[in-house]
């Protein structure tokens, strides 16, 4: 769909290293749309002022959040870090 890409930051096994497989698969499929995101948002290049790296932004869905950064001259969002609460027992 675009230009814009996703990595781990500083790697997968400091991100989500650990995790259940389908937890890892959620977060990458998460990425996948945060890049496609970026990728509506930031039309053309950047001016000066805005290529380097953005604020440190989160998102959440269910029980998954993903801290994120946005890279304009890279076109690239970092996954800097991931936190997924299990469901309860019940008990």
């Amino acid at each position: 769909m675009s230009d814009w890409t996703w990595e781990y930051l500083p790697d997968a096994e400091n991100v989500v290293g650990g995790l259940d497989p389908q937890i890892k698969h959620d977060v990458e499929r998460l990425a996948q749309r945060l890049a496609d995101a970026a990728a509506v948002k930031y039309l053309g290049d950047p001016p000066i002022h805005e290529s380097g790296v953005s604020r440190l932004f989160d998102h959440a869905e269910g029980r998954l959040i993903v801290w994120y950064q946005e890279h304009r001259r890279f076109t690239t969002v970092f996954i800097v870090r991931v936190q997924h609460w299990p469901e309860s027992d019940g008990a």
